[in-house]
């Protein structure tokens, strides 16, 4: 346990907090969306696709912007730990950020081999493959594969958050949530 106060604490910039909460709540959109759509009417599916897409279009970006945001801008000093736990949420964060990289390569992987490119209502980024339905399937199962990894490993990092939070009171979701 650490004597540190919360007042104390070095958060994350505005711009990285956000960023992390936009992305948690558009992967989680996305994931129920990608599981409900084969559960909709017909009629609607296409539409529920099409968002999914657009969903995943944009965490594209949001990623980028936000590993090039870690890159320029440090993050705060860690709190004190132990080397194993540092170690640990060190590990963690580098899996979170690879997996999410991985789920939508793959499912890019999966619209482009279907021969379907993005359509963004004000632009359409066609797609650079020839249609391959064969290789499509197996990179839509590695996408859902990759997707339940992803929320699964989200899920750990919350349960960690929370335990920092009320069993070691280390005021570890102060770094990531607004001042007061």
């Amino acid at each position: 346990m650490t004597s540190i106060t919360p007042a104390e604490i070095s958060r994350y910039d505005v711009i990285a907090r956000g960023l992390h909460w936009t992305m948690a709540a558009l992967i989680a959109l996305a994931f129920v969306l990608g599981l409900a759509a084969e559960k909709m009417p017909q009629a609607m599916e296409p539409l529920a696709v099409q968002f999914h897409v657009l969903l995943g279009a944009s965490l594209v970006v949001l990623l980028g912007f936000r590993v090039l945001w870690r890159v320029v801008h440090a993050a705060p000093p860690p709190l004190p730990a132990s080397p194993t736990m540092k170690r640990a949420a060190q590990l963690g964060h580098l899996a979170l950020y690879l997996l999410m990289g991985a789920v939508l390569a793959a499912g890019l992987a999966t619209l482009f081999l279907r021969g379907r490119g993005i359509d963004a209502f004000l632009f359409t980024i066609p797609s650079p493959f020839a249609e391959n339905r064969a290789l499509a399937r197996s990179a839509k199962e590695v996408h859902e594969v990759l997707s339940f990894a992803l929320i699964g490993l989200s899920g750990l990092h919350m349960a960690a958050a929370l335990w920092h939070q009320f069993v070691l009171r280390d005021h570890t979701l102060a770094r990531m949530a607004a001042p007061r």
